[in-house]
């Protein structure tokens, strides 16, 4: 079997400086401030949290992800994103961990993309319609 090797420069992160998809702060404070705006205590989102991954997660697992102090120390594992976004009803918390030119929509939000991608579907084969009747027309 044979591998061909890519030259750097051709591969998607090459233009990308070191560090740049560092977002461990950015999805702490994310959870901070959902977690504030929720209105939920800590101990309903733990035990929410505990409920719908399956884990044990705690109160004190919460402070520790939420602590200003320490900020940039405590990971919040990934798998827990979705469980946050869902129980805090706030995709900031994806939406900070995710790379730069991605977008992460509500469900509200992708229903208005899904619409207008059919509207951009749609205005589409209306010009192709009329390019065909053009021709029919023409010929």
């Amino acid at each position: 079997m044979v591998q061909l090797t890519l030259p750097l420069s051709s591969l998607p992160t090459a233009n990308m400086a070191a560090g740049s998809l560092r977002c461990r702060e950015a999805v702490h404070e994310a959870v901070r401030d959902a977690l504030a705006a929720s209105g939920l205590t800590r101990e309903y989102v733990a035990g929410e949290l505990s409920r719908l991954t399956g884990d044990q997660v705690s109160i004190h697992h919460i402070n520790s992800w939420t602590a200003e102090s320490k900020a940039g120390e405590r990971h919040i594992p990934l798998e827990y994103a979705a469980a946050l976004t869902v129980i805090l009803g706030d995709a900031r918390i994806l939406a900070a961990a995710s790379p730069a030119g991605y977008l992460v929509l509500s469900p509200e939000q992708a229903a208005i993309y899904e619409l207008g991608k059919v509207v951009v579907e749609e205005r589409r084969r209306s010009r192709k319609k009329k390019e065909i009747w053009e021709r029919i027309n023409g010929a």
